[in-house]
């Protein structure tokens, strides 16, 4: 009761505020003022229809209290946020606006209001006297200073809060933090078409959020001062700070993206990029195929690739590198995208394992022996997601070979939420496995499988750093080693847990001879660590109903055992015992 005495509102509808004789007024003066707790903690709709207005055109949202004096605490919280503005630790802005209250008796409304313009205008002098212009921005068509108040500083994740004073008053900024995808990791490309390619998504973006943007529902008095993209954010600047408001910048920015769709994603070692264009999703740009063979990727192509996948094989030999990449980018028409690997309509569950010895099939199995309580791994449409059950893991990212950058779609963010499936970066889709795993511990999950990809095995460092400091388990996956360097390599070999060896010449240099138990032979899957081993031993007991894997002596160089699989269940040799293999990728890069 205190903290609304002396709250004094007015109802206001669409049409208008409603007066105390059931009508409504466009002059607030003429509305009828609600005191206090007059009608309880009633809705606005409710007051509304209790003083003799009812709209049948009208429904609850179009009805809000708007505040013609605020409660004598709210005059205080008023107060004191100017004073922290200036400097004032809690404690003291506290006091003095106690003390400001009673000397200037701001229980009465117009004394309270001339106060407030008065500190508001201190505030704006303390910090044009103490610091420098942080921003320019255009407001009603003339570029003001700005001055950033450092204390109002807020991260969510995909975009972030701040304040700032100009001449006049406060302004407060919104940045949403754009997903570059940095195709000059993947491609050999000009200045020119890095820009191109890097900016093609936020490409017209403002004049849409321009176009698309409406102001908050009720609210006369909000004004939107600025727009623009600064330093890969987009930057809204405007008067006051609306949880709705901000809401709908973030769905209509997904909406722009999604509408202008691009992924990257790799097949046989050869990037590709993928984009909407005139509402069709195509690829458009594939680099040369470093990789002349994989049994692995032979055989899923001829599961589902056909004809193209037919020719796509028997071009690989074949030195035309232009042609190639053509033929890879068809395809990944016929095969990838008409095969709805991204589909944003498409389940997220799924038993099927897609391959024998997958990292996805790996983490399934976990969940199912209660060995870990999150997987943090990588979906189209999605990007970084924290998943919670075997099938979701396997239905999230099914035969999926490689993916480096990919787009928002609201679609499958609310198919994904009902899977009970995390999307990490639901309005951007943005891919970081640090962040994910991060999320998954400030959740409370302790117990936590990731997967990283290619470059971003650096990762595995950092990775080891949280698992120490937030006393937690993470099974640390390497994957898509294929063309790594070698410093990346000696991360892997130090940190990672288990190793997926792919094409790549470094980790059979480097990670192959560090390794302690190494599975299959083609394309070794190597465990470093005895917690490494515990997730894989757990994967082949359950694939083969077998506990004799219990009692192996985990060990480098000739005596590392080696397990098979074939169709009378595990085998178990020397790695001395090994043939060379006859039908393994190469060349390794």
């Amino acid at each position: 009761m205190a903290s609304h005495a002396g709250l004094i509102s007015v109802v206001k509808s669409t049409k208008g505020y409603i007066t105390d004789k059931g009508g409504v007024t466009k002059d607030i003066n003429e509305a009828r003022k609600i005191y206090c707790l007059e009608f309880g903690f009633r809705d606005a709709y409710e007051v509304a229809e209790r003083l003799g207005y009812f709209d049948d055109e009208l429904s609850h949202s179009d009805y809000t209290f708007e505040v013609v004096e605020p409660s004598y605490d709210s005059r205080l919280a008023i107060i004191e946020s100017y004073l922290q503005d200036m400097g004032y630790d809690y404690r003291a802005a506290c006091e003095e606006s106690s003390y400001s209250f009673q000397i200037y008796h701001l229980e009465k409304i117009d004394k309270f209001r001339s106060y407030i313009e008065t500190l508001k205008q201190k505030t704006i002098d303390y910090y044009r006297a103490r610091s420098n212009p942080s921003e320019k921005i255009v407001k009603n068509g003339k570029e003001k200073d700005l001055y950033k108040i450092n204390r109002h500083h807020c991260e969510f994740g995909e975009y972030t809060l701040d304040s700032y004073y100009d001449n006049e008053g406060k302004i407060e900024k919104y940045a949403f933090h754009l997903n570059n995808p940095h195709v000059e990791k993947y491609f050999a490309l000009s200045e020119e078409e890095k820009e191109s390619l890097n900016n093609w998504q936020s490409e017209g973006l403002i004049e849409y959020l321009r176009e698309n943007i409406k102001m908050p529902h009720l609210d006369d008095t909000f004004t939107i001062h600025d727009m623009r993209i600064k330093n890969g954010n987009v930057e809204v600047f405007t008067n006051k700070y609306d949880h709705k408001f901000i809401e709908q910048l973030n769905d209509t920015i997904r909406e722009y993206l999604s509408k202008r769709e691009m992924h990257i994603t790799r097949m046989f070692g050869s990037y590709i990029i993928i984009r909407r264009e005139e509402g069709k999703l195509k690829a458009i740009k594939a680099t040369p195929i470093p990789i002349k063979y994989c049994p692995l990727m032979i055989k899923l192509l001829k599961e589902v690739g056909g004809e193209v996948a037919e020719k796509l094989i028997a071009s690989l030999s074949d030195t035309n590198e232009e042609e190639q990449s053509k033929m890879m980018c068809e395809l990944i028409n016929e095969v990838v995208i008409k095969g709805g690997y991204f589909d944003t309509n498409r389940p997220l569950n799924s038993c099927e394992a897609n391959v024998t010895f997958g990292a996805s099939e790996t983490m399934s199995s976990a969940f199912q022996a209660n060995l870990i309580d999150a997987a943090v791994i990588v979906s189209n449409n999605l990007g970084t997601i924290i998943t919670t059950n075997a099938p979701g893991t396997q239905g999230a990212v099914k035969r999926m070979t490689g993916l480096f950058y990919t787009s928002p779609n609201a679609d499958i963010v609310k198919t994904a939420e009902s899977e009970e499936i995390i999307p990490v970066f639901p309005y951007s889709a943005k891919i970081d496995q640090l962040a994910g795993v991060k999320e998954a511990i400030k959740r409370g999950k302790k117990r936590i499988a990731v997967s990283v990809a290619a470059g971003d095995n650096y990762l595995h460092k950092e990775l080891k750093k949280l698992e120490l400091e937030h006393d937690v388990t993470i099974y640390k996956f390497g994957l898509c080693s294929t063309g790594i360097t070698e410093d990346t390599a000696k991360i892997m070999e130090e940190y990672a847990d288990v190793v997926w060896s792919c094409a790549s010449k470094q980790v059979r240099e480097h990670i192959d001879p560090a390794s302690i138990f190494q599975v299959g032979v083609k394309i070794p899957v190597y465990v470093m660590t005895e917690k490494g081993y515990e997730i894989i031993k757990n994967h082949l007991s359950l694939m083969n109903n077998t506990d004799s894997l219990d009692d192996i002596e985990l060990t480098k160089g000739v005596n590392m055992p080696v397990a098979l699989n074939n169709s009378e269940g595990i085998k178990l040799l020397k790695r001395r015992d090994l043939h060379n293999c006859a039908d393994c990728p190469h060349p390794c890069i």
